[in-house]
């Protein structure tokens, strides 16, 4: 197990390398275990779904033998995106959940999310360490099942309804609009459908196999059906449907840090009973921060990890205010439905947005501020190296170390570098009015 990354992100791993039957049950067991020391009374619910990698069945099946015991009830959603996972956790009234999923990672890594009830949040940092000090030392003999109930059709007509309560949906049926849909062969493709459907769009399905991150140079398909289609916009999905990606009506794809921005500028557009709060993380573009500036709200910083947005969202509610956001990687968080990223949200968003200005997508992304951005992969091995060229290369940087290095500039720059919570390597994101500017320190980093 010494390959696995583990953080409050999740459990992630190469399969047959860091990742098996053994491992899942391990996990299924200690999770098992924690649930049960936070509800030592009673009969226990837990929720499991999973992404559609070719490695996710075995690991399902080995997990709920993990998690089964006399007390324990599963709900077994089979192929689901996370986010509705994350939902039925609330919906069902369960104790925790488990998604079999890598997310953005490549098709040879799998893993696990798991998510507690009350808050209904993934882990946090103590959390997973409770987690792992309640493994087993080898994988337990399997007890006998527990009773599994399966209801992937029940939670998917859930969640999109919930979704459709956020959005003035008749007024995107009246627009009939033309969308193209790339789940990258994932689990957000029928739900998806689901809702498109219902908000009365006309699909054409990018039924193409690629790698599960929606950047931009992986929408080509996306792209080329909505030209061909005449579509008003392409939604991309990553494997699990958390993240969601766009492509205008040109077939441009603006980078999943705009589906934010877009949906933001959107949600403070609407009239609120008291100053909204915007919740991002340090890795978002800093265009967030001008739309919220514009806007009179109020924006708050996190660390990087859907956790610290779930918890800085959900403080914020209950002290009664209006709160929402999420991440730059396509991840909208709107706590009205629960308080992780969905991409479903994000693409009801897209559409009332579009529905209410009789305006092309490219336009509505025209009128957003724009940065020039540079997001960049290193090996572990070139963090101190890559830090010290930093701050020896820019002495005049406001610095700040909520996570990572991050220095910010007078006219607007910023970068950062920190450890990815999800693969062994450092990230790198640079960003600035000056294309040139991007482009140098890039260039300089990469020499390092």
């Amino acid at each position: 197990m010494s390959g696995l990354v583990i953080s409050y992100s999740g459990i992630r791993g190469v399969i047959g390398r860091d990742l098996d039957r053994s491992v899942a049950r391990r996990f299924g067991t200690a999770f098992r275990r924690m649930v049960t020391e936070a509800h030592p009374v009673g009969p226990l619910t837990l929720v499991v779904g999973r992404d559609t990698r070719a490695s996710g069945p075995e690991l399902q099946h080995a997990l709920i033998e993990g998690l089964s015991d006399a007390r324990v009830r599963i709900i077994d959603l089979d192929v689901a995106p996370t986010p509705t996972i994350q939902f039925a956790l609330g919906a069902f009234a369960a104790e925790g959940a488990v998604a079999v999923t890598a997310s953005h990672n490549p098709a040879q890594w799998n893993g696990f999310k798991f998510f507690l009830a009350p808050d209904r949040t993934v882990l946090d940092g103590a959390q997973t360490e409770r987690l792992i000090l309640s493994l087993p030392a080898s994988a337990p003999d399997v007890p006998s099942a527990s009773p599994i109930d399966n209801r992937q059709e029940q939670a998917a007509a859930l969640h999109v309804a919930r979704v459709l309560e956020q959005v003035n949906a008749e007024s995107i049926r009246r627009r009939r609009f033309r969308v193209a849909l790339d789940a990258a062969r994932g689990a957000g493709e029928r739900p998806a459908a689901r809702l498109l459907e219902a908000l009365g769009c006309t699909i054409t399905r990018v039924d193409v196999e690629r790698e599960s991150e929606p950047l931009p140079e992986y929408l080509t398909a996306l792209s080329d059906a909505v030209v061909h289609g005449r579509c008003a916009v392409g939604f991309a999905q990553d494997l699990d449907g958390d993240r969601l990606a766009l492509t205008t009506e040109t077939g441009i794809a603006p980078g999943e840090d705009y589906t934010l921005v877009l949906v933001v500028d959107h949600l403070l557009r609407r009239p609120h009973p008291s100053i909204p709060v915007v919740v991002k993380n340090v890795s978002t573009t800093r265009a967030l921060d001008d739309v919220v500036t514009r806007a009179g709200a109020e924006l708050v910083e996190t660390r990087v990890g859907e956790v610290h947005l779930s918890r800085a969202l959900k403080q914020r509610i209950e002290q009664g205010r209006v709160a929402f956001g999420g991440e730059g990687n396509g991840g909208v968080i709107l706590p009205a439905v629960h308080l992780g990223r969905d991409s479903l949200v994000g693409m009801a968003l897209v559409l009332e947005a579009l529905a209410q200005r009789d305006e092309p997508l490219s336009e509505r992304l025209h009128e957003l501020p724009r940065y020039h951005s540079a997001k960049l992969k290193f090996p572990l091995s070139k963090e101190p190296a890559l830090t010290a060229s930093v701050e020896r290369a820019f002495p005049g940087g406001l610095t700040d170390r909520l996570d990572g290095l991050r220095l910010r500039f007078a006219d607007g720059a910023w970068l950062a570098l920190r450890r990815s919570n999800t693969e062994p390597i450092v990230r790198l994101v640079v960003e600035s009015p000056d294309a040139q500017w991007v482009a140098g320190v890039v260039s300089m980093l990469q020499k390092v």
